[in-house]
């Protein structure tokens, strides 16, 4: 059964996580991470020398699986409108 996806892409910025998506059913049990892991690894076997990635604040479970795998928080960003 699929569990979820991830895609990678590249923005102007270079390199970056474009998507990580778990199925409902499947969350609660570290694919997040997984996915950010195998995303990640795909990225730097295609040439990569950083990657980045992005969440919405709100997003706890993604934010700590960035966390777990060593991204940085460089920027934040907040929506006045």
């Amino acid at each position: 059964e699929v569990a979820g996806l991830h895609v990678p892409a590249h923005n102007p910025s270079g390199p970056c996580v474009g998507f990580i998506g778990v199925v409902p059913e499947a969350r609660g049990h570290g694919y997040g991470y997984d996915l950010l892991v195998e995303c990640t690894n795909f990225l730097v076997e295609h040439g990569a020398e950083f990657v980045a990635g992005a969440t919405d604040r709100g997003n706890v479970p993604m934010a700590a699986a960035f966390a777990r795998a060593g991204y940085p928080i460089t920027q934040e960003w907040v929506h006045l409108a």
